[in-house]
């Protein structure tokens, strides 16, 4: 598979999230990921001088830190490389939560928070995408989830082509296992219920949330496919 070596990719996480979107999005782009070191609290963050060298060098970074405190001051320091060595490095945010934040967030303008990584696409994004060409390079094969699924004359699964992956695989996870099945009304329904057990969006949020983003990631392959019979 050949890798574009333009496009140099960072997932930046604490630890527990993000090793899988490494791998999937490894397969496209350079990719590597990073642990963050950092000590202190609130407005008080310090993040590993050493670490925040390494990031000059991407024109993507991924954060999966569950730390808003750490979230914000490690974009700030991302967006002080970008002023001072005339850079543009984008950031996708994997992990928010509220309103509020995902605003004071992207007000960094260089910043964009999905409320999911498999919702996003080039839909209300032109701004970023005229200024952020990797970002159109991103959503060539990361994002919102296109697939199509070829269907011989007895409505087999044949072959499954992904045009566009969700971030963390769980789109091509779930798909292979249909292969040489039968695809029927059900089929859909299936689907929607099986990627919920490879998704790793949070579990629904009681009285926060009317619907579990895995439900929610469900649907939103479900919305991909294509199908295309001979």
């Amino acid at each position: 598979m050949d890798i574009n070596v333009n496009m140099n990719v960072a997932i930046i996480s604490e630890g527990k999230y993000g090793d899988r979107a490494t791998e999937v999005i490894g397969k496209k782009f350079n990719c590597n990921f990073l642990k963050i070191k950092y000590r202190g609290n609130f407005e008080d963050i310090e993040i590993d001088r050493t670490q925040l060298d390494e990031l000059k060098k991407y024109n993507m970074i991924i954060t999966y830190t569950i730390n808003p405190d750490l979230t914000y001051a490690l974009i700030n320091e991302i967006q002080n490389i970008n002023k001072k060595l005339n850079k543009n490095i984008l950031v996708i945010v994997g992990a928010w939560k509220g309103a509020g934040f995902k605003k004071q967030l992207e007000n960094f303008g260089n910043v964009i928070c999905p409320d999911l990584m498999c919702n996003l696409d080039e839909h209300g994004l032109k701004d970023k995408l005229d200024k952020y060409p990797q970002l159109k390079e991103f959503l060539k094969y990361f994002g919102k989830p296109v697939v199509n699924i070829y269907l011989n004359n007895n409505n087999i699964i044949e072959n499954i082509d992904i045009i566009r992956e969700a971030p963390c695989g769980s789109s091509s996870k779930t798909l292979e296992e249909f292969i040489g099945k039968e695809f029927n009304e059900k089929t859909p329904i299936d689907i929607g219920l099986r990627v919920q057990h490879f998704c790793r969006a949070g579990k629904l949020r009681v009285f926060v949330e009317k619907e579990s983003k895995k439900s929610i990631a469900g649907k939103i392959l479900v919305e991909g496919l294509n199908i295309i019979k001979k």
